[in-house]
């Protein structure tokens, strides 16, 4: 690990099983802004060289794009600006990873930019649900896929491991982890490998994962504590949430060495009976912490009772809550993530491995990195398994946001 400002920044090709890390900053740009104000560019171009040139990840969100012909001269401009400020095409350059909202421009035209005025380096989709209904876009996502520095990105439900607190819209993608959060939000995570906790019977070591599960959140937690937050929106977010992403890994690889077929309804109970364990260990941990830390900020902002005028009902309305609270209040607002492609076995494009999506239910979050070789999908079952994963993203949304208003 090297630290900067506080910061424990873990390269990736430092990283090793349950390194923990704090991932990256998510930064937000409005495109027709910038580029209509010198004094906002540089505040822009100033940060970010500050923040590559102490070899900080860094990904720049780009909002306020026009249509389709306009936002290709924009893009360009504001591309061919920061290569002018940084040190195009280079290491800083390079490294910065730019993300842009569903197809504007189209996915092709943003990776040329990209690639050809700030260099070869990462280029994020992150996909809305106009895109999701877009020939064009799939035809273009699917002619990139070979391309490792392209990411899309296709989860942006944010879900809290506390049931008192709500969802949250992740629009962002944060640096090198590839989790889709919120912009500038405060993150730190670490992977863990469930095949890593097999027995030589081939059974899993319950002991071996619950020690490991307990012992990574308390480092993640102690990192998260120690670390110094680059920007005011960052450290006030470390504060109020204190979010941690905890990834696990091999989920497929588990079920194939159980050998356990992927369409078979007793898989998909059986990995998410292991996943209700995993989140029940965080959870509990997470909540031991919360009891020596105190409540969570983003929980006590929730309480009902602060918007009521004082009086007996405001009284049971506080009273109901600090059971709740006690019931449930956790440490950290966020604690499981998973990525899809996890429930490939490593090696594997099997689309049968993608009856396994319903899993993603049990995260707080989805990590897009890591990709399987989908090189031989065709662009019909490319475009499936997008639009699988976002219609059970949206049902999950919709079920929650019913449970909100009840």
């Amino acid at each position: 690990m090297t630290g900067n400002r506080g910061m424990a920044i873990v390269h990736p090709a430092q990283r090793h099983e349950d390194d923990v890390a704090v991932y990256g900053i998510a930064l937000t740009a409005d495109v027709s802004r910038i580029l209509a104000s010198e004094p906002l560019f540089a505040r822009l171009s100033g940060q970010l060289a500050d923040l590559l040139g102490r070899e900080m990840p860094v990904s720049l969100l780009l909002t306020g794009l026009g249509g389709s012909e306009h936002a290709v001269i924009e893009l360009e401009t504001l591309c061919q600006a920061l290569a002018d400020a940084l040190d195009a095409p280079g290491v800083h350059s390079t490294a910065l990873e730019i993300t842009l909202p569903g197809q504007t421009p189209d996915p092709a035209v943003a990776w040329r930019i990209r690639r050809d005025i700030l260099g070869d380096g990462p280029l994020n989709i992150v996909c809305d649900e106009q895109s999701m209904s877009a020939k064009k876009f799939w035809l273009q996502l699917w002619e990139l896929r070979q391309e490792s520095h392209v990411r899309a990105a296709f989860w942006p439900l944010v879900a809290s491991a506390c049931p008192l607190l709500t969802s949250e819209h992740g629009n962002n993608i944060l640096p090198e982890s590839g989790l889709q959060a919120p912009p500038e939000s405060a993150w730190v995570g670490a992977s863990l490998t469930l095949t890593h906790y097999m027995t030589a019977c081939g059974e899993l070591d319950d002991a071996a994962l619950v020690a490991a599960l307990k012992n990574v959140l308390l480092r993640a937690e102690s990192v998260h504590v120690s670390g110094r937050w680059p920007t005011a929106a960052m450290q006030h977010d470390a504060w109020m949430n204190r979010r941690l992403a905890i990834r696990m890994d091999g989920l497929g690889d588990y079920a194939r060495r159980l050998g356990l077929e992927p369409g078979r309804h007793e898989t998909l109970q059986k990995l998410r009976q292991v996943l209700l364990q995993i989140r029940h260990v965080l959870r509990q941990q997470s909540r031991r912490l919360a009891k020596s830390s105190g409540v969570l900020p983003a929980i006590d902002q929730h309480n009902p009772a602060r918007k009521l005028l004082a009086g007996p009902d405001t009284d049971r309305w506080e009273m109901r809550w600090l059971r709740a609270v006690e019931r449930s209040a956790t440490g950290h607002r966020n604690l499981l993530v998973l990525s899809p492609w996890a429930l490939f076995p490593r090696g594997s494009a099997d689309l049968r491995w993608m009856d396994l999506l319903p899993l993603l239910r049990m995260a707080d979050g989805c990590v897009f990195r890591d990709r399987p070789d989908i090189t031989q999908w065709n662009i019909n079952e490319f475009k499936h398994f997008h639009r699988r994963t976002w219609a059970l993203m949206r049902q999950i949304e919709a079920d929650a946001l019913v449970a909100e208003r009840l």
